[in-house]
């Protein structure tokens, strides 16, 4: 009776329940192996972009993990899938190259709105790939920001220079743009070279500025100009390590070059300035460097963040 009731059954009561728990368990186990296995490969390819295994020990790693035997490189035009011999990887490549002789050498006969179109398209394009790869790809991020940066004021100069406008007017009116989206960019894609260019440039608009106003500044007045603005960035930097992470090395470096700016506004900037004022510099740099050395903990800690 006893058996029949299992062979009506067809299976134990907790049959089921084993079955499921197991299934369970083996779904569970390879999402596990999947989860490791891709984890050591995405370790192969960072071992192989920062060069710490020969090329030919990464090869033999990613076969040994990789059951589909592919190498996925996050970098398109890395050398790798170059010699894989990719025939889109090759277009692209020929139509860039090819896009960037177009515009090189009829740049200047288009139409003005198609000038700003191009100009415009070409930006739009290295800053946007710039923030999709930031987190795939540092260096073609980096790459991108940059080629971006110089075209953003390349193509304004030419601009400039191709219609004749008033370099007076609209140099120190392009200066601001790029410090103001560099600024921007900058902070937004923590690219901290980017973000310090964008206000290096309005430093340069703030030192013409007053040049212009104040040519015949004594030194004194300079550092009433500058030393404020150098405690402002250091405050910034300060209160960025609170705020938000990633930036706050950045306005610390402008107030460290805020610091040394009276004198080389002095300087450089400037004429019929006594050759002493080298000497301020070198004592500003001197008294700089031991402020940073008794203060290290606590800006180590602000960069750091």
């Amino acid at each position: 009776m006893l058996s029949r009731g299992f062979t009506n059954a067809g299976a134990p009561p907790c049959a089921g329940a084993c079955n499921e728990s197991e299934g369970k368990f083996w779904k569970e186990g390879c999402r596990l192996n999947l989860e490791k296995r891709d984890t050591i490969l995405r370790e192969i390819q960072y071992w192989r972009r920062s060069k710490l295994l020969p090329e030919q020990y990464c090869d033999f790693l990613t076969n040994l993990y990789d059951d589909q035997a592919e190498v996925k490189d996050s970098n398109p035009v890395s050398l790798r899938n170059l010699q894989q011999g990719s025939i889109k990887i090759w277009l692209f490549g020929f139509g860039i190259i090819s896009l960037i002789f177009l515009i090189s050498l009829y740049f200047s006969v288009f139409p003005w709105p198609l000038q700003l179109a191009t100009a415009l398209s070409v930006l739009i394009i290295c800053y946007g790939y710039s923030a999709i790869y930031l987190n795939r790809n540092k260096t073609i991020s980096l790459m991108l920001a940059g080629i971006g940066s110089i075209l953003t004021l390349g193509f304004g100069l030419w601009l400039i220079e191709l219609h004749k406008l008033d370099a007076d007017f609209w140099t120190p009116l392009l200066i601001a743009a790029c410090g103001l989206l560099w600024c921007v960019l900058g902070f937004f894609l923590r690219i901290g070279l980017l973000h310090f260019c964008g206000y290096a440039f309005w430093a340069l608009l703030y030192a013409g500025f007053f040049g212009h106003v104040r040519p015949d500044a004594s030194l004194l007045e300079l550092e009433l100009l500058w030393l404020p603005l150098c405690v402002l960035m250091i405050w910034m930097s300060w209160l960025m390590y609170h705020k938000v992470s990633g930036v706050s090395g950045v306005y610390l470096g402008a107030g460290a070059a805020l610091w040394l700016m009276p004198e080389v506004d002095a300087l450089w900037l400037r004429a019929g300035f006594p050759e002493w004022t080298s000497l301020i510099l070198i004592l500003k740099i001197a008294v700089g460097l031991a402020l940073l050395f008794l203060f290290r903990k606590k800006w180590i800690t602000w960069v750091a963040s």
